[in-house]
């Protein structure tokens, strides 16, 4: 039976000693695909029963890669399963061994990912050894089991930011990278890269002090076509912006005065190309503009 139909599992036999499950979750396929491979996700929704976590989840995510997971009560009760990896077909299937820990028979499942334009139709075929492990099986609670961990898995691709983003580079277009690269390295930013891989485009990356983010100083880049000069309003946080202005003006930066935009202080300056940067500094107790209205 073919479900597509949020919040309904499909529950069907397929076969002398098959089960085929399925389930639409209101997702993209490839971050469904990676909530099901990540140990950064499966610990958050694939939790077992009530007052079970999953405090160990290994993960080799390739053809002969092992995976194992490890359940676990307060009071130190466990379950495993492990298993390997067959087929890793990223972001529309999965082929994998499985075993449990317990003495219960290993199986091979097949997981595919079919996108349904923003949901995903997550469809699991396990394969047990005889049709009499297939109904040991059956006789466990398995029904209700997959229902609930659907559930959980449904709780956590609704709730903010299931996934993580991280802004981790900016490019940044110039006429002339040399001169660009001495700028920057004269404001403190440090030097991570400067190759050229392969004989193709030069690859010079920064980041500020303290940044989890750096920049790519970059011309005439596949795909990247900003013309130099035209990057507006990039920001870097500072503690103190008086301070943080006084040390530019000292290393030959022509920064701007200190502006009070309603609490938040911003101070502008631009690279030799003519994109532009502010130093902000947002103080303690600084606020929206329309807080005071709030009642």
């Amino acid at each position: 039976m073919m479900i597509d139909e949020l919040g309904v599992t499909g529950f069907d036999l397929d076969g002398e000693a098959g089960v085929r499950i399925t389930r639409v979750v209101a997702a993209p396929k490839d971050l469904v695909f990676d909530v099901h491979t990540s140990p950064r996700h499966l610990p958050h929704w694939m939790v077992g029963p009530p007052g079970w976590t999953m405090p160990v989840c290994e993960i080799d995510l390739r053809p002969g890669g092992a995976f194992r997971y490890v359940w676990r009560t307060a009071d130190g009760e466990e379950m495993t399963i492990a298993g390997t990896f067959e087929e890793v077909v990223r972001p529309d299937r999965l082929v994998s061994t499985e075993a449990w820990s317990g003495g219960w028979p290993a199986t091979r499942n097949t997981l595919t990912f079919d996108d349904l334009g923003g949901r995903t139709r997550i469809t699991t075929l396990i394969a047990y050894a005889s049709p009499a492990a297939r109904e040991s099986a059956l006789q466990s609670g398995m029904r209700e089991g997959m229902d609930a961990t659907y559930a959980g898995l449904d709780a956590y691709l609704a709730a903010p930011m299931a996934f993580t983003m991280r802004l981790e580079l900016v490019p940044v277009p110039v006429k002339d990278v040399d001169a660009a690269l001495a700028f920057y390295t004269r404001l403190g930013f440090v030097l991570d890269h400067d190759i050229q891989p392969g004989g193709g485009p030069r690859v010079t990356q920064l980041t500020p002090p303290g940044s989890a983010c750096s920049i790519l100083l970059y011309r005439d880049l596949p795909g990247l076509d900003l013309p130099p000069g035209t990057l507006r309003g990039l920001h870097l946080v500072v503690d103190d912006v008086t301070s943080a202005r006084a040390a530019l003006l000292s290393r030959g930066v022509d920064a701007g005065e200190v502006m009070d935009m309603g609490g938040i202080l911003y101070v502008p300056f631009a690279d030799p190309d003519g994109n532009t940067w502010m130093l902000q500094e947002i103080p303690p107790g600084a606020h929206r503009p329309d807080d005071d209205q709030i009642s």
